[in-house]
């Protein structure tokens, strides 16, 4: 009988701890999708989605691009809380964020004369917890 509640404890615990490792500890503030139109000739200065910890503790974001159709004529770069590249680069991590503390992904394009549309899509999950991700979608028209 003590065998019995034991294994029963022990299965008990080994799914309350996957059930803790699936908890979000971050969130999109606002919409996950951004949708920009500017002027060819013009040039978008930032496009920005937040995010936020809503955990109890620091977290580490880390963040995947698994979709970019932008026009290779396009002069792009993107921002990450901590940190900007030059292009849309494959992937990269935030600094860390403390509880309640916000961070984002941005873009900017500069359409260089060319009228298109493209879309970029960034996954984004925390480094502790990879099974809970979000996608941050931007959608861009160069009229």
């Amino acid at each position: 009988m003590k065998i019995r509640l034991i294994c029963f404890i022990l299965l008990l615990l080994s799914f309350s701890f996957a059930f803790a490792q699936t908890k979000p500890t971050f969130s999109v503030v606002g919409s996950s999708v951004n949708k920009e139109s500017v002027q060819k000739s013009k040039r978008l200065d930032i496009s920005k989605i937040k995010v936020e910890n809503i955990s109890d503790g620091p977290i580490y974001l880390v963040w995947e691009t698994i979709y970019n159709s932008f026009p290779k004529e396009w002069d792009c770069s993107m921002c990450q809380h901590g940190a900007c590249q030059i292009g849309i680069p494959k992937g990269s991590a935030f600094r860390k964020l403390n509880a309640d503390q916000q961070g984002f992904i941005a873009i900017h394009v500069i359409p260089a004369n060319k009228t298109g549309s493209g879309t970029v899509k960034f996954r984004i999950y925390d480094k502790a917890n990879p099974e809970y991700a979000k996608v941050l979608t931007f959608e861009v028209e160069a009229l």
